[in-house]
């Protein structure tokens, strides 16, 4: 017969202090980071994803200016 059994507080494993210290990437990385991945885009790609951005951002100004005429 199969039980299943809480476990013990001696088997839970915790979380280390060290992994919540991380420090974050620095901007220069992040943007060294953002341009290995643009790099690697076509033309078609860049396009496509500036568009879904720029429709992002309108939808974005829409939501905020109805948001502040609503209130």
């Amino acid at each position: 017969m199969l039980t299943e059994t809480m476990p013990s507080l001696e088997n839970v494993s915790m979380i280390s202090a060290a992994s919540q210290n991380e420090t974050s990437p620095s901007d220069a990385e992040i943007t060294r980071r953002v341009m290995k991945i643009r790099s690697s885009w076509s033309v078609a790609e860049r396009l496509r994803r500036r568009r879904e951005a720029d429709d992002r951002f309108a939808d974005l100004l829409d939501t905020l200016s109805s948001d502040h005429t609503a209130a």
